[in-house]
């Protein structure tokens, strides 16, 4: 299932040089944050990574209610994948178009 576009979008600040992650629906919505350290876990199909929250949802969760959420820690998780293979998708696509230029 493809969630850009449907459930978040990146969204800039001006004051930050990094890019953020906005739900757009869902129980979530409204809720901005930022990954920070991601590291995979050997053997394991896991993924740790940090998260900033940069603004709270639309539902007024608090932060820590938030901060111990396991639904939207794997929410955030499968955002966290889904960018990650698009990122694969444009590097391959560089390196086919290097290749045909060479």
């Amino acid at each position: 299932m493809k969630l850009f576009g449907e459930v978040f979008q990146v969204v800039e600040n001006p004051n930050e040089p990094d890019a953020a992650i906005e739900i757009i629906s869902g129980d979530y919505e409204g809720l901005v944050f930022q990954f920070g350290k991601v590291q995979f876990e050997d053997g394991k199909p896991n993924i740790n990574f940090e998260r900033t929250i940069r603004r709270l949802p639309l539902s007024g969760d608090g932060m820590n209610k938030l901060l111990n959420n396991t639904e939207l820690n794997n929410l955030m998780g499968d955002i966290l994948v889904e960018l990650l293979e698009e990122k694969l998708k444009h590097e391959q696509r560089d390196i086919e178009r290097t290749d045909k230029e060479t």
